[in-house]
């Protein structure tokens, strides 16, 4: 990240501390991840996303010729087309049409891509007064913001609030309510003059239909038909990256984003535009004051997309069809609010989009907010890696702007280098030991409050997992017998595991590589530690360090190639995901590098997959009492990895437990990493939302498969003094052995 703007932490500080943000993103986005979930479960979502994303590939690939197409289609049904490299072309041309026609006051329908342009602060120096016609655009007018979301402009508002920005902005209106019906009353009776008196009507495009040069517009209010029938002249402004090839892709469209985006099958107006009216009603014309035949304009907006397509790492952000979908499920997003978590654009989808749109400078601080959980993903209908894309804009943004801190700069470049890392961990180890108290919580450090509250940081240990494991320091296999095994009907028996933890259960958490390692005894295996590992290298990557990054990478990569087991495993879900996916990516361009990334991929596994699908391992008896337990899936296990039935299937029918599942038992704890560190108070408030969820299951025990989600989960169990346990399923596995 580059040094981080004071004034956008004075914003994010008043955002986590203001309570009627919380209050207006709790209504607005609480149950909707339910409702969206609801509206897909009769139809094959998978099939249904991975079609009209095969659609839009083609259409991207070959938008040039169907950008030429619509033209000539549209042109040939009346309308005009204008098409506009820039911003600034697109707002010189629709100004020039303003003169041109003598338009005072126009009427604008929701459209991101006016916004994109800001097209009213132009309007209005050039005479024009622009009047924002969708509710919660109009909202935002009159209370001089910008939207906070892709579809539900003002979500960040509450009732009252909307209330009180009538009351203060509208003449007469002393008295208002916060009743939503009554709102939409006083919207109604203010707008109705606007769209009589207005000359020009603007709107945005959802779809561009190249074979017949139609405009496509889904809208959930009736003022989108009114901006576009009622004035003499219609502006369309949509970016060229709309178009699709036909109607039938269209359609396809509009299956996926009223479900996405407002968990509706359909949304109430859906409009299909061909070219200006075909005929005049006289009697209309009179009683409303048009003169002459209505006109269609459609601006058909570049402004970055074309060079987009050429961008290997960014051209998927064009396939987006503006469902906000992605924002709807991410955890920073539920906490800020897109006035940080974006630009113009908001939420996961809008952090490349405004690299593409805006540049880096007005991304750089929004990206950082990305907790990397990849919940946009799982639900984007049309399958765009967003969380991929953030990363590879953050490493534009850390290689031309440099790290928040020259801290983290020189951390990263001691913990590069494995040597001078392991020195250094053992130092602050002794350094922390002052701070720490007898659990070895570190509950406050001087000058920064911030980073313990709401919840209290794990110190390094003095004795890491690697010293408590000399013995199995090997990277060859022994050759005495292995232990028995006791899980009936092991399948890997007789084997050799090499164990690869990652630094955070070898450092700060060695309880739960030790129980790792009864576990696989139990499956009958010997264990074998490497001597010479040390980390992935994703706390570099996640940072945006890709040549730090690469550096533990391929150390990583070369060690575990000289490892002689049948398995390497890992219960640092974190670790596994970034060596079969992150290294994928990291090295992409080199192929004697990918080559080797992808024969140790089909080596590796994560510990929860070993017992269920290699080892097989079936129930052993019962005996004594037995736990309840609640269950958080790690981001990284259940949104990345995708592995969720297996730690249930452990619990339940391995081990017999009763599984309470706790409410968003997949959403982020709010670790992600060095996020917790670089924005304490956001990962706090997320936390305080997990916490809350697991207490209400009464689980005395808390089981997760990842470490990082652990230290941030004891942590704050610890800073609330809870006495709910949180244990590595590989910890809950181990204490039912020794009963």
């Amino acid at each position: 990240m580059p040094a981080r703007d004071r004034k956008f932490q004075r914003k994010l500080d008043k955002a986590v501390n203001d309570p009627d943000l919380a209050t207006a993103l709790t209504r607005g986005l609480t149950t909707i991840r339910d409702r969206r979930d609801n509206a897909f479960k009769p139809l094959d979502f998978e099939g249904m996303r991975s079609e009209f994303r095969s659609i839009k590939e083609r259409a991207i690939e070959n938008l040039p010729e169907l950008v030429e197409q619509f033209t000539r289609e549209a042109e040939a049904v009346g309308a005009t087309v204008h098409l506009a490299k820039t911003a600034e072309d697109a707002n010189r041309i629709i100004g020039d049409l303003a003169e041109r026609h003598g338009v005072k006051l126009a009427v604008k329908s929701k459209s991101m891509a006016t916004e994109e342009i800001h097209l009213n602060e132009y309007l209005e120096t050039r005479g024009v007064i622009a009047v924002e016609t969708d509710l919660g655009e109009w909202i935002l007018q009159l209370s001089g913001e910008t939207p906070s979301h892709l579809i539900a402009p003002a979500i960040h508002k509450t009732r009252e609030q909307i209330a009180e920005i009538f009351r203060k902005n509208l003449k007469g209106r002393r008295k208002v309510s916060s009743e939503t019906s009554e709102l939409v009353k006083i919207a109604r009776a203010e707008l109705r003059q606007a769209f009589i008196d207005a000359g020009m009507g603007i709107s945005g495009g959802n779809a561009g239909i190249a074979e017949s040069g139609t405009l496509v517009l889904v809208t959930n209010e009736g003022n989108g038909r009114l901006v576009t029938t009622l004035p003499p002249v219609h502006v369309a402004v949509m970016g060229v990256e709309k178009i699709v090839p036909t109607l039938e892709d269209a359609t396809k469209m509009l299956q996926l984003l009223p479900r996405s985006g407002t968990s509706q099958k359909l949304t109430s107006y859906v409009s299909f535009i061909t070219g200006p009216s075909r005929s005049a009603d006289i009697e209309l014309e009179l009683s409303i004051g048009v003169h002459g035949p209505k006109e269609v304009h459609i601006v058909l907006l570049d402004n970055g997309r074309m060079d987009a397509r050429e961008d290997e790492d960014l051209v998927d952000s064009l396939y987006c069809i503006r469902c906000g979908a992605c924002s709807n499920v991410c955890p920073p997003y539920q906490i800020v609010s897109g006035h940080l978590f974006g630009h113009v654009y908001t939420g996961p989808i809008g952090l490349p989009l405004t690299a593409i749109h805006h540049g880096l400078e007005n991304v750089a601080d929004p990206q950082s907010l990305c907790v990397s959980c990849n919940a946009c993903q799982l639900v984007c209908p049309v399958d765009i890696p967003i969380p991929r894309m953030i990363m590879d804009v953050r490493e534009r943004v850390t290689e031309r702007m440099g790290h928040a801190t020259k801290m983290k700069d020189r951390a990263l470049e001691r913990w590069a280098d494995p040597k001078h890392g392991n020195r250094w961990m053992r130092l602050a180890a002794r350094a922390s030991s002052p701070l720490k108290d007898s659990d070895g919580y570190i509950r406050r450090i001087p000058l920064q409050g911030k980073l313990t509250k709401g919840r209290h940081l794990l110190a390094p240990v003095r004795k890491p997992l690697r010293d408590r494991v000399r013995s199995r320091r090997t990277n060859r296999r022994p050759e005495d017998q292995p232990p028995t095994a006791v899980f009936p009907g092991s399948q890997v028996a007789g084997q050799t595991v090499a164990y690869f933890p990652g630094c955070m259960i070898d450092r700060l958490l060695p309880e739960m590589g030790e129980a790792a390692i009864t576990v696989f005894e139990a499956c009958g295996c010997h264990v074998i530690f490497p001597p010479d590992q040390h980390c992935c290298g994703l706390v570099a990557l996640n940072s945006g360090d890709a040549s730090r990054g690469r550096r533990m990478a391929e150390q990583t990569v070369g060690m575990l190639e000289r490892v002689d087991a049948d398995w390497i495993v890992s219960n640092s879900t974190s670790c596994y995901a970034a060596i079969v996916d992150d290294y994928q990516h990291l090295f992409r361009h080199d192929p004697q590098w990918l080559e080797r990334v992808e024969h140790l991929a089909g080596k590796i596994v994560d510990a929860t997959t070993f017992l269920t699908d290699v080892a097989k391992v079936k129930p052993f008896p019962a005996s004594g009492d037995r736990p309840v337990v609640t269950y958080h899936d790690a981001c990284q296990t259940h949104n990345a990895l995708g592995i969720r039935e297996q730690p249930r299937y452990i619990i339940q029918d391995l081990l017999g437990l009763e599984l309470r599942e706790m409410v968003e038992s997949s959403v982020c704890c709010g670790f992600g990493g060095s996020f917790a560190m670089d924005f304490p108070e956001v990962s706090s408030a997320i936390l305080k939302r997990k916490l809350t969820n697991a207490g209400e299951t009464g689980a005395p025990i808390l089981v997760s498969d990842n470490p990082g989600c652990l230290m941030q989960i004891k942590g704050g169990l610890h800073a609330r003094g809870s006495n709910t346990r949180a244990i590595h399923l590989m910890e809950l596995i181990a204490e039912c052995l020794d009963e």
